[in-house]
């Protein structure tokens, strides 16, 4: 099977600088946090960067290929290739095909497909922990109401406000720049050191351009502090809960999507 996709093999400059040019609030219509829009023709491209390498790890490709119904709900099939660039690039479970909706008001996911050791399984939005481990539907409002507020020593505290944007940034990918509102999104926990972080940063227009994972210090198997495992790593401290950038592999990833290299996709495929 032929194999073309439009990112480099060494992860592109990028540049992240705060802007007084506030965004207060933007239209998502992407799923959270697959940087596709889950309607009927959609393609999109994301690549995975090791953080300290810079070197290209693997590419993701998801189009929505068919209308579908979920337990009669009409949604969209959406279907999922991952290809890995370097040999040790191994993500058991990954997803196959994603099922979802979207309306004026949220996108909805309602099924995903998983490799499961030699099976593929299918789990829906009736299923018991669906919706802690995929979420539901997720409003496509995203805003910035002032509910986290920086300290003077550079972490921050959150206020009893709603909202998941994180301040307005000017993000530069190899040449072109992007101006973005960034959101921190804890999947509806308070901050807490066992519990991941989700850090992405959306243009105007409402695409993903560049995207991290952060895991809660204390987050996972065993007596693992990941922030003194991986001591150089980026972190955010909110409400004095520290989180470290790194994902479900145990390493520190950077995605950017092919939006943030001005890739338009139709006729790449692999």
């Amino acid at each position: 099977m032929s194999f073309n996709h439009p990112f480099p093999p060494t992860r592109p400059s990028i540049s992240i600088t705060e802007s007084a040019n506030k965004i207060t609030q933007l239209d998502l219509p992407e799923l959270q946090w697959w940087p596709i829009v889950p309607s009927l023709g959609h393609h999109a491209m994301q690549a995975t960067y090791e953080a300290d390498t810079l070197e290209l790890s693997a590419v993701t490709e998801i189009r929505a290929t068919s209308l579908a119904r979920i337990h009669n709900r009409d949604c969209v099939e959406l279907a999922v290739r991952e290809r890995a660039i370097r040999e040790d690039w191994d993500v058991p479970g990954s997803p196959q095909l994603f099922y979802a909706s979207l309306d004026e008001k949220e996108t909805r996911w309602l099924g995903v497909v998983l490799q499961m050791d030699e099976r593929k399984v299918l789990r829906t939005f009736k299923d018991q922990g669906f919706e802690a481990d995929w979420g539901l539907g997720a409003g496509r409002k995203i805003c910035d109401d002032g509910r986290y507020r920086p300290r003077p020593d550079g972490s921050y505290r959150t206020s009893d406000r709603k909202g998941i944007g994180a301040g307005t940034y000017d993000v530069t990918i190899g040449g072109r720049t992007f101006h973005c509102l960034r959101v921190w999104d804890t999947f509806g926990s308070p901050p807490s050191e066992r519990r991941e972080l989700a850090e992405a940063f959306i243009e105007e227009s409402g695409r993903v351009v560049f995207y991290r994972q952060y895991r809660g210090r204390q987050m996972g198997p065993g007596d693992i502090d990941w922030a003194i495992k991986y001591p150089k790593n980026a972190m955010i401290v909110i409400d004095v809960c520290v989180y470290v950038h790194c994902n479900c592999t145990g390493r520190a990833h950077d995605l950017i999507t092919n939006t943030a290299i001005g890739v338009d996709l139709p006729g790449l495929t692999f």
